[in-house]
């Protein structure tokens, strides 16, 4: 998965100290400086300054003895430092209809709801319901508002000077992954129209399981991203750990049936596993963009 090093782009009113603070908050978070001076070395700025730095982050515990910094602090504070979204919440409500930050995640959001509307009918299909739309008849949408992401992108990319351009190219891969979300579920709802078996009842329970795992994953993806409120990471963290583990427990269960059930039921639970790894990667960006703190890295 990857790893996000970079701090969002700042306003005037974030330039100076804040932003020095951020740059401290990176430095330690990406090294791990054994002293002082190695760190205002790292952060660029002197030692005497480091030091007042240290003790409003200390005061703040954000920064604990050792120079290292309290994730957890961090995401409770986001909504004061989130550069996504201006820092306060509800800025995509007041920010001016010409703003292309907002512009760009109202599309993304649009994105989501399409591509998150094909694993719900993937879903569906694979518990042998009819959903009201199949994965394969929303394609065509999501392919139309993936590219509308795409464009606005490109606007955002030529009119913004770095490193607002280096925002464009993380949502871009935001956007990149929902695309691939969608894409997963249509192939788990013609892997599940090909079927000629039944899967045995308590591993299609299992199997549902995970699926609703990924609902609730993404629904905190988009409280994260959409909402600004990084702490949710943390409970997607602690989902994720669970659907590892049942998968792996799933993966073992459908390779004790014979070959033509095994295919079946592998083929689905590795599309739920890469769908669900698309959006757990999706997070770790946004956190990142919100922040500028690396999130800790999931094993999905």
């Amino acid at each position: 998965m990857f790893r996000h090093n970079w701090f969002g782009p700042r306003d005037e009113a974030r330039q100076g100290r804040e932003a020095t603070l951020a740059q401290v908050i990176e430095a330690i978070d990406r090294t791990a400086p054994p002293t002082k001076p190695r760190l205002a070395e790292e952060a660029g700025i002197s030692e005497q300054y480091l030091s007042e730095i240290l003790q409003e982050l200390k005061r703040d515990d954000i920064v604990r003895k050792a120079y290292v910094v309290d994730d957890e602090a961090i995401y409770e504070a986001a909504e004061n430092v989130s550069t996504l979204l201006g820092g306060v919440q509800g800025a995509r409500e007041t920010s001016p209809p010409t703003d292309r930050g907002t512009a760009v995640l109202d599309l993304l959001e649009r994105l989501d709801e399409v591509t998150a509307s094909q694993y719900q009918a993937a879903r569906d299909e694979f518990r042998g319901e009819v959903p009201d739309q199949p994965a394969d008849a929303l394609e065509s949408v999501t392919n139309e508002r993936y590219s509308a992401v795409v464009s606005e992108l490109k606007s955002y990319t030529l009119t913004t000077d770095w490193p607002g351009n280096r925002v464009a190219s993380d949502l871009a891969t935001v956007a990149t992954n929902l695309e691939i979300i969608g894409d997963r579920a249509c192939f788990i709802s013609d892997v599940t129209g090909h079927d000629t078996g039944e899967s045995p009842g308590f591993v299609e329970e299992r199997v549902l399981e995970v699926f609703d795992a990924g609902t609730r994953i993404n629904e905190l993806f988009g409280t994260v991203l959409f909402d600004g409120e990084v702490a949710a990471y943390e409970e997607l963290h602690a989902e994720e750990e669970t659907v590892h583990r049942d998968l792996n427990e799933l993966f073992e269960l459908v390779t004790a049936y014979s070959p033509e059930m095994y295919g079946h039921l592998a083929s689905v639970t590795r599309a739920l596993e890469r769908a669900i790894y698309y959006w757990v990667d999706a997070t770790e960006i946004a956190v990142n963009l919100h922040t500028g703190v690396r999130p800790p890295h999931v094993r999905i």
